[in-house]
């Protein structure tokens, strides 16, 4: 049997991408890349995103995606959905909740005893 030469840690972007991936690079939206793909396909690569298809799946040949985008593609793909930090407030323990009036309206209507429903289930 013969050991894999491919290194799964390598920097080295592959040939070809997946449309997500693709999506991913030029940060566009799944369903818009696959709009501008299918337009690649109907225009006969006049216009849109340069794919190909193998089978039916569609792969984006990372020399032409690098074309497009008008330079190098780094890998791998930055991850745009991580978080961003949101600004911590100061930890006041003085600061106390605030009900809602209508919170507070619903209670005060309801009659005085009654702490369910008026009506059984």
């Amino acid at each position: 049997m013969r050991a894999s030469t491919t290194n799964p840690e390598s920097t080295a972007p592959p040939g070809f991408v997946t449309l997500e991936e693709a999506a991913r690079i030029a940060r566009i939206g799944r369903t818009t890349a696959h709009d501008i793909a299918r337009e690649y396909e109907t225009t006969a690569g006049a216009h849109g995103l340069p794919v190909v298809r193998f089978g039916k799946q569609l792969r984006v040949p990372r020399y032409r995606l690098e074309d497009w985008l008008g330079g190098p593609i780094t890998w791998p793909i930055a991850d745009h959905d991580t978080p961003v930090a949101s600004p911590v407030a100061s930890p006041d323990t003085s600061i106390t909740p605030v009900a809602s009036a209508a919170r507070v309206t619903r209670r005060a209507t309801r009659p005085s005893g009654q702490n369910t429903l008026p009506f059984s289930a």
